[in-house]
């Protein structure tokens, strides 16, 4: 299973669409981590994915999720924005969610950082912003293959792609 992982558009989804049309990428979803929660329909819509989506705190009036629990690729993965738990100070909170779930994958966004972490079993992963990149980061969308031999993931520069 192959996942592309979006997280803070912003309303910046020509990136992200740009992206994914000029490799002729494949994917079996998207997952949209908030922060337009409305992107996320569009961006499925457009290219024709089936979305796992949650809604951020830029999402006031969106009807999605806070948080989503799916399972993918026979793995428990853990949707959120991150928000609830204090991502931008620690993951801690996150960790112990994601441990008291059982869930093998918790996806996150909010802080604008990349983040790959493997703590205790649990993979816990952040693609960064694909509009608004933070402490030095660059605009970015995540890929997740979920196989035989468990999660891997991977972080995409969306560099050279502009939102016009």
């Amino acid at each position: 299973m192959r996942l592309l992982v979006v997280s803070d558009t912003h309303g910046w989804i020509n990136p992200v669409i740009n992206y994914v049309k000029s490799h002729a990428t494949s994917f079996d979803g998207m997952i949209h981590l908030g922060d337009h929660y409305r992107d996320a329909v569009k961006i499925g819509h457009l290219l024709e994915l089936p979305v796992y989506a949650v809604r951020g705190n830029c999402d006031a009036h969106s009807s999605g999720p806070e948080d989503l629990m799916v399972e993918l690729g026979g793995k428990r993965v853990l949707l959120t924005h991150g928000h609830l738990y204090g991502v931008k100070y620690s993951l801690l909170r996150l960790h112990l969610k994601a441990v008291e779930e059982g869930v093998d994958l918790v996806c996150f966004g909010h802080t604008h950082v990349v983040a790959q972490v493997h703590e205790q079993g649990v993979v816990l992963f952040n693609p960064g912003s694909a509009s608004e990149p933070r402490a030095g980061g660059y605009p970015s969308v995540g890929i997740i293959e979920i196989d035989g031999r468990g999660i891997h993931t991977k972080v995409v520069p969306l560099l050279g792609h502009s939102s016009e």
